[in-house]
Parts: structure tokens; C-alpha cells; sequence
């Protein structure tokens, strides 16, 4: 799995969904999505959640994009909770997923540092190797 992640604040997210998309789907990027400073998710190319990678999904739902992209907060709050993966669909086809944060120990991700504008701290995240 590629370690090119990029962190996107989720109101950035919103304006971006497009571009960012394509950029997730093709394999270039790796999203991580923060909301005032903690990881709501990570938007992953499909290839990335394949049985070999050892990624455990249990609760999947499937979402459009538009209402995606409409419903951006509710859906940080589903996989906050009791889902463990949004495929996001694009006429009735998965391209990427949305995937919790509580699934990061299964991501191999780079040590991140987050700055924010309205704070003078920073935020780490470190995930356990593979």
C-alpha cells in the first residue's frame, strides 16, 4: 500500500470532493479526514480495502456521492459508530471508500504532523506497521 497520504480538514472536503475523488480512485492520493483536529476517516481507492491487504470489514453501506457529499457530517458519524466502511458509488458503481478511523492499526501510515489555524498545537498520528 502506497504511504501518500495527504490530511484534508472535512470542510475542505466538501469543496473538493471532485478533484480529490479522482485523485483517490486513480491510486495517486490517500485521504486522511479530519474534523477539529481528530481523524474522522480515510478516503481509500478501492484496491487498498482487496482481502490480501487484511483490512477486517465487517458493516459496509454503499452511498452516492452527491448525498455523500451532502450528508458529509452524518456520514463521519456513521463510521464513527457502528460502520466500518462507506463505498461511495458513482451510478451504482463503487469507486472508493470512506473508511473509519477505528481501522487505522490496519493502515501502514507515515508519521503525519497536523497543523491547524485556529490552534498552535500539533497533531500526531502513527498506525501500526505492517
Amino acid at each position: 500500500m502506497s504511504k501518500n497520504f495527504k490530511v484534508v480538514p472535512i470542510s475542505e472536503l466538501r469543496i473538493k470532493l471532485t478533484k480529490i475523488k479522482r485523485q483517490v480512485q486513480l491510486g495517486h492520493q490517500r485521504i486522511v479526514i479530519t474534523s477539529y483536529g481528530e481523524v474522522v476517516g480515510f478516503l481509500l481507492p478501492l484496491k487498498d480495502l482487496e482481502p490480501e491487504n487484511g483490512i477486517p470489514i465487517e458493516n459496509y453501506i454503499e452511498m452516492p456521492l452527491t448525498k455523500f457529499r451532502e450528508q458529509l457530517t452524518e456520514a463521519g458519524e456513521l463510521v464513527g459508530q457502528n460502520i466500518d466502511c462507506i463505498y461511495l458509488t458513482f451510478h451504482t458503481r463503487k469507486i472508493i471508500a470512506f473508511l473509519s478511523s477505528r481501522l487505522t492499526s490496519y493502515l501502514t501510515i507515515p508519521l503525519m504532523e497536523f497543523d491547524y489555524l485556529k490552534s498552535d498545537e500539533q497533531f500526531f498520528v502513527l498506525a501500526k506497521s505492517k
